[in-house]
């Protein structure tokens, strides 16, 4: 009975960490804004638990009849309780700045971080959460108003740990298309392929397979034989890959996969509408793949993943595709310059990280990463880099050192 479930989701989740249940007592908030618990006829089935065929294009539901099973089996959370995920979706929002209000209080009450994304087209999230609120979570969403039934299961990530330092919860486009996406573009849905399927997928005869990704991402971690796109945004990456493509015979094969999903739900409803009636994505991303592979021992993608958070990747297989970008080393940790007005995107090995104090080893920036922050933030410095410079170590590094043309 929904009672039931309702009262199973608010009291445990039955995650086995060593042999042992972890129960929860969650203290959910409730507004206005989220349909308070007396309205809600727990004595009856759950009603209408029906949703739109796909899982990212969603209609309206009424409360799913078991909470706590929804997102099952749950990952073992990280060294400091956090476990990170996400998910995106598509449907018609409306009073976006009152949602973003909400969202931005409501979460931060429940200890949640991360990065969400709300626009008129729905909501794109990825969080790091306390392995206790987890339910909280999901009971908070379908008693809402607004996104009851329209989070699909969530996609946990491979390696878990809080991997963002607050919440942010901005009013944006969900992806920089750098074209109009609205909701009439993107029920040209591609085709979602489940991750066990992915493989025979990326035997098909004459297929393309495109990496959505950046090319950093890409440099990391991929599928053999997949194309990236020599450019520096998706907005670049999309008008690329849609030239690319108008030369191909529209029922020709088209395989897609990015981070999570939600680039190549864009992308592959932006090639459909071109015309093209082969285009499949992989359902999850590498993420969802990374968990399949975790289960199989079986894996078509070699390398790490990269996060766009604190991990800065999570990995998926043991194998090295990168080298250091200062010694040449085997390596395939990205970092961030510990400088924080200079925030290279670069590949460090630990060997370099000591010899460089965390730096690209610009001189100026190896002396402004011992100050305190204090002093950092009283003599903050413009920008050092351009985003493509920013995003390209091998433009500016020679000799093992950052080469940056302010410092002449």
């Amino acid at each position: 009975m929904f009672r039931r479930g309702v009262s199973v989701a608010r009291r445990v989740v039955a995650s086995r960490l060593r042999g042992t249940h972890v129960w929860i007592q969650p203290q959910p908030l409730y507004t206005q804004w989220i349909k308070p618990r007396s309205a809600i006829r727990l004595t009856e089935p759950a009603r209408r638990y029906t949703t739109h065929s796909s899982l990212y294009l969603r209609t309206h539901t009424d409360i799913p009849p078991q909470l706590s099973t929804m997102d099952a089996p749950y990952p073992v959370p990280g060294s400091d309780g956090f476990v990170t995920l996400s998910f995106y979706s598509f449907f018609s929002l409306q009073s976006i700045q009152t949602t973003r209000s909400h969202l931005q209080a409501q979460w931060e009450a429940l200890g949640i971080v991360g990065r969400v994304y709300v626009s008129n087209e729905g909501i794109n999230a990825q969080l790091s959460v306390p392995f206790a609120k987890i339910i909280d979570l999901r009971e908070w969403l379908e008693h809402s108003t607004v996104f009851r039934g329209r989070i699909s299961r969530f996609n946990w990530a491979l390696e878990h740990s809080q991997a963002f330092k607050a919440l942010h919860v901005r009013v944006r486009p969900l992806v920089a298309a750098g074209v109009e996406v609205g909701l009439d573009v993107l029920a040209n849905e591609p085709e979602y392929v489940e991750p066990k399927d992915w493989g025979k997928e990326l035997d098909t005869p004459d297929a393309l397979v495109l990496d959505m990704r950046n090319t950093y991402e890409y440099r990391v971690g991929r599928f053999d034989n997949a194309v990236c796109p020599d450019v520096d945004t998706f907005r670049e990456e999309l008008d690329q890959v849609r030239t690319m493509c108008s030369t191909r015979p529209r029922d020709a094969p088209i395989l897609m996969y990015c981070t999570g999903g939600i680039r190549c739900s864009v992308a592959g409803a932006v090639l459909r509408g071109d015309g093209l009636t082969n285009v499949k994505t992989l359902r999850g991303g590498v993420i969802a793949y990374g968990q399949h592979v975790r289960k199989t021992q079986e894996s078509r993608f070699r390398g790490k993943n990269f996060t766009f958070d604190k991990r800065r990747g999570e990995v998926v297989t043991s194998e090295i595709l990168a080298k250091c970008d200062q010694c040449g080393s085997e390596c395939d940790t990205f970092v961030n310059c510990a400088h924080t007005s200079c925030n290279l995107l670069f590949i460090q090995c630990p060997g370099c990280a000591e010899k460089h104090k965390k730096t690209c080893g610009r001189e100026l920036c190896v002396e402004r990463a011992q100050l305190s922050h204090e002093e950092r933030v009283k003599q903050k410095l413009p920008p050092q880099w351009s985003h493509r410079e920013r995003v390209r170590p091998e433009l500016v590094f020679r000799d093992g050192v950052a080469h940056n043309p302010l410092d002449n």
